[in-house]
């Protein structure tokens, strides 16, 4: 589920409070979509879904924090950063007509300073992240479908240890219908409910999943996400690719610029660019991506969900690899 990692627009906004609010309905649409094309297996054509198993590296080029205090340690301090993930698909199981399937991913996000400060606590090393989600699907007719998601997520900064302090919890209840002689046409919408730290967000979302009848052309676009690819034969796809990357987590309690106490951060970067997915050998395939990562963010709060300090980040070019395990009647 890692592999369409990227688009969105300009929607992370200035303004503080704002801020916070439009890149976590970003996030909310994001989830609410991906999450309806996992569950679309038997007859979607999803990249998603498809690639169930795999690890990858996603490498950036330099980039700068703005909006820094004069006497702030990362002031003009460039820094790269790298990012692996690894995911693999749990057993799916039936209860009566009631699908459910689930998956286990893990990733880390490597920050790397030209000038590394020892004991600067706004300079962000390592985020692991831990995350599942848990897909439960009921057709209630040959074009509907009830669906239920939970994802359960841990992220934290390495130097405080993960616990369940660190949770975020994702709800998801809507509907999908399959539309066309073909079913080639899918549309989902529903309710999404988030919680993280003492903070709950309800938000609508949409998905629409389309391939072209004579298996050419296979586009998903759901805000803020774009995925189109051109199947050139059957081993080889080129196409566009794009969403946000967005993660939440827990930091050791410190004192930020102006003296508020910050409790959690969230770093948002938005990818888009262009893909190749080689087919290597039966289900394996390898997938290359490049690109320049646009409106980024670092972003951190108080125990209050209030922003203590808002920092955008210079644009950056980046780079994609990975190598996946793919299911589907297409492979």
């Amino acid at each position: 589920m890692k592999t369409l990692i990227v688009v969105n627009n300009c929607g992370i906004g200035r303004n503080l409070q704002n801020s916070k609010y439009k890149v976590m309905t970003k996030w909310s649409c994001l989830c609410l979509v991906a999450f309806f094309s996992l569950l679309f297996s038997n007859t979607s054509y999803s990249q998603i879904i498809q690639d169930v198993g795999g690890m990858a590296v996603t490498g950036h080029s330099k980039a700068t924090f703005k909006d820094l205090p004069s006497e702030s340690s990362m002031s003009g301090n460039k820094f790269q950063l790298n990012t692996y993930d690894a995911w693999l698909p749990v057993p799916p199981f039936k209860i009566g007509r009631t699908s459910i399937f689930s998956n286990l991913s893990y990733r880390l996000m490597d920050f790397n300073y030209d000038n590394k400060t020892d004991g600067d606590s706004n300079q962000v090393g390592r985020i692991h992240e831990i995350k599942s989600v848990i897909i439960i699907r009921h057709p209630i007719s040959d074009k509907w479908s009830v669906l239920a998601i939970v994802m359960p997520t841990l992220a934290s900064e390495s130097r405080r240890s993960v616990s369940f302090n660190n949770l975020i919890l994702d709800g998801i209840l809507g509907v999908s219908k399959k539309f066309g002689t073909a079913s080639n046409l899918e549309i989902g919408f529903g309710v999404h409910i988030m919680y993280s730290f003492g903070e709950t967000l309800i938000t609508p979302g949409i998905s629409i999943d389309y391939r072209s009848t004579n298996n050419k052309w296979l586009a998903q676009f759901y805000w803020p996400r774009l995925n189109v690819l051109y199947n050139v034969n059957r081993n080889t796809q080129v196409g566009l690719a794009g969403s946000i990357d967005w993660t939440r987590f827990k930091m050791k309690n410190y004192r930020g610029y102006n003296g508020k106490e910050v409790d959690y951060a969230q770093f948002s970067t938005i990818h888009a660019g262009l893909q190749l997915q080689q087919r290597l050998i039966g289900n394996i395939w390898f997938q290359v991506q490049g690109g320049v990562g646009l409106f980024n963010r670092y972003e951190l709060f108080d125990t209050n969900q209030k922003t203590v300090n808002d920092f955008s980040i210079s644009n950056m070019a980046y780079g994609k690899a990975a190598l996946t395990y793919r299911i589907g009647r297409d492979k």
